[in-house]
């Protein structure tokens, strides 16, 4: 096959995925943007329901990692925010997307991604062969594998929505985009990628703290599972795994979440040829309910299939 004819099979994936129809683009978000403060009081009898299942063993239950090392450790709960915090180009989207692709593909949950950073066809590029795999080499426009484009995005309209804009966002219109997909969309996982292009200066602690408050009572009074990605700080080297207490910004955007888990990428191992070592480690820093279980996972890397596996010493 020419190198022509894969050109025109990478355009021809592109174009699928540009045309996919779950992009959101114009919409009034006038009536999402402020939220009506509603005060209940209810007497202790009025939650019994709720800790019998506590007490039962199925009120805290959520979708797990799809990583045996996380199995029964960590799971993603309704009414919850996650911080996937990480240095610069240690994996932290990528991860967070293969999460979501998972949990669209083993549960069948919808998504709403909000990232200004990449633009929509190229997300969806990522999580196509995060759930196919890199079956697509030379492709062209005839070949049969091109029929698994079409099914996957068939299936992933039904799931998927991304809001299309590639800009920063001015802070108020977060709330707002979360209320309108929960509300209209019905989503259950909501990837906010990242804090740093939610218009809000880098200093500007009050406003951060603010926003992180806004989208997690969004979680609160919805059964939505709202992502939230962070940057850690550098500091003279990546070499060490960041901690909870490195997150960039104000420090209430750890403190407030329920969970937050850092990826930090093995360059030592990319550059020097390390051997048996993981390329890659997933740690969670907090779990504010459920076992509260913290702890973390070596993983290996494809960089074929932006997957993120199970790691094993001699992989």
């Amino acid at each position: 096959m020419n190198n022509r004819s894969v050109e025109r099979g990478k355009e021809q994936i592109e174009n699928v995925i540009m045309n996919f129809p779950n992009l959101v683009g114009e919409v009034d978000l006038t009536a999402f943007m402020d939220e009506e403060q509603i005060h209940r009081i209810k007497d202790a009898g009025q939650y019994f329901d709720k800790l019998k299942e506590l007490i039962c063993g199925g009120g805290e239950r959520g979708l797990s990692m799809p990583f045996h090392s996380m199995s029964g450790n960590f799971e993603f709960r309704k009414s919850e925010l996650t911080v996937w915090a990480g240095y610069k180009g240690h994996g932290k989207s990528m991860l967070a997307s293969q999460i979501l692709e998972h949990l669209m593909d083993a549960h069948g949950q919808k998504v709403f991604i909000i990232s200004p950073e990449f633009p929509p066809h190229r997300v969806l590029h990522r999580m196509l062969l995060q759930s196919v795999g890199n079956v697509f080499e030379g492709m062209d426009e005839n070949s049969p594998k091109f029929s698994l484009l079409r099914q996957w995005v068939d299936v992933a309209k039904e799931q998927l929505w991304i809001y299309d804009q590639q800009s920063s966002l001015k802070p108020q219109d977060i709330p707002a985009l979360c209320r309108f997909a929960i509300e209209r969309l019905g989503v259950q996982h909501i990837l906010i990628d990242s804090l740093m292009k939610c218009g809000i200066s880098p200093d500007d602690y009050g406003r951060q703290k603010r926003l992180v408050d806004d989208i997690q009572q969004i979680a609160h009074r919805s059964e939505a599972h709202i992502h939230l990605i962070a940057h850690l700080r550098k500091g003279n080297s990546d070499s060490e795994i960041g901690g909870l207490h490195d997150v960039k910004g104000a420090s209430e955007i750890a403190d407030l979440a329920e969970n937050v888990i850092v990826v930090w990428r093995n360059k030592n191992k990319e550059l020097n040829g390390v051997e048996n070592e993981p390329d890659a480690v997933v740690k969670v820093e907090a779990q504010r309910n459920a076992n509260g279980w913290i702890g973390k996972s070596p993983l290996i890397f494809d960089k074929q299939t932006f997957t993120f596996k199970d790691w094993t010493i001699g992989c």
